[in-house]
């Protein structure tokens, strides 16, 4: 194991680390539909409520019907045990129809009393690409700042920081080579504390083994590096993730220097990818990413719960196949990755050598 993985293993570990250390004020969020600007303010501890697989939730079964994906039955379970009660607030997005929902969910039990810790908000934002939908969503994250406590000032800090970990995530993508599980595991981790310092140390090209061919990802987020160590345990590595927790997660840079800095960065997430609830071609993004890269193969994976994605794969299948990418379907399987994925994906890959 390389130093930079054992790093990136040592936060995944230790996910509320930095919340529970620091005295109080830190505050969660669920969904990544919520401006990073916001979630990385220099001197406010901020991070993404953690997720466990294959952990027995006795106390969410009791509340959440089988159409919420395994990782908010996790969450609520942890909830309900007092792991969460580092923070002061936890924010739930809209822009995800399960973490909406959860929301809706954890308001009603702290309601009846059946359950306890932070205080839940939600970011109102407006996914439909008209006016009304990018007024809604700067008048939403002002109120989510007012209800936080964060004064414009550590708001454009936040740009500030967050622009220069988008500079670094999208040169570290285009210099991309190497096993697909680090750029998993550094994406994964920023969700639940700073790898800024990690840029500067990552391998060099000429330490990273060479792989049989890249494949890209496509559909739902994985809940940790299976998938990718699947690709790897083939002889391939995954080049490219093609789901909201990609490299790609931190969007466009958001101009500082703007009369109005909240708007700019509410706007700027509106136009910022295509999730599970956006409007933008995922065919056209495909297509644009691809571009510029050779790619060997593609998987289609996503869960069951993500009953959105199912739509998007006859014509992302499509555009693979013209593209000539041979390309692996995996729709309505298991969040926890324990349905054979693991030996499909081996013997797809070991097919095309």
């Amino acid at each position: 194991m390389s130093t930079i993985e054992a790093k990136l293993d040592d936060i995944l570990a230790h996910p509320l680390r930095a919340a529970w250390s620091c005295g109080g004020g830190a505050w969660g969020y669920v969904g990544l539909d919520i401006p990073a600007d916001l979630t990385n303010i220099p001197g406010r501890v901020s991070c993404h409520l953690p997720w466990r697989k294959h952990v027995s939730a006795p106390i969410a079964g009791r509340w959440l019907e089988t159409s919420f994906p395994g990782w908010a039955f996790s969450i609520v379970e942890d909830w309900a045990d007092g792991r969460f009660n580092c923070f002061e607030h936890v924010v739930f997005s809209r822009g995800e129809d399960a973490a909406h929902r959860l929301y809706y969910y954890i308001c009603e039990l702290q309601r009846r009393g059946q359950l306890g810790g932070p205080r839940p908000l939600v970011f109102d934002i407006a996914k439909i690409p008209r006016e009304s939908s990018r007024r809604h969503t700067a008048v939403a994250l002002r109120k989510l700042m007012q209800d936080l406590n964060v004064p414009q000032e550590q708001l454009l800090s936040g740009i500030q920081r967050t622009n220069g970990l988008r500079a670094a995530f999208l040169a570290l993508q285009r210099r991309r080579t190497g096993p697909g599980r680090l750029y998993e595991k550094l994406v994964r981790a920023s969700l639940f504390d700073a790898v800024d310092g990690l840029f500067e140390v990552w391998p060099s090209a000429d330490e990273r083994r060479q792989s049989i061919g890249t494949i890209v990802l496509v559909g739902s987020a994985p809940p940790d590096d299976n998938l990718h160590e699947a690709v790897e345990s083939a002889g391939w590595t995954v080049s490219d993730e093609f789901y909201d927790r990609s490299m790609y997660r931190l969007g466009a840079a958001v101009d500082p220097a703007t009369a109005d800095p909240v708007s700019s960065a509410a706007l700027g997430w509106l136009d910022h990818g295509d999730g599970k609830r956006g409007f933008t071609d995922p065919v056209q993004s495909i297509a644009m990413r691809l571009r510029d890269q050779k790619v060997d193969a593609a998987i289609l994976w996503s869960v069951r719960e993500d009953e959105s994605l199912a739509w998007r794969v006859p014509a992302q299948r499509a555009a693979l196949a013209a593209a000539g990418i041979p390309t692996l379907v995996l729709t309505a399987r298991s969040w926890n990755v324990d349905d054979g994925v693991v030996d499909e994906i081996y013997r797809f890959l070991r097919g095309l050598r």
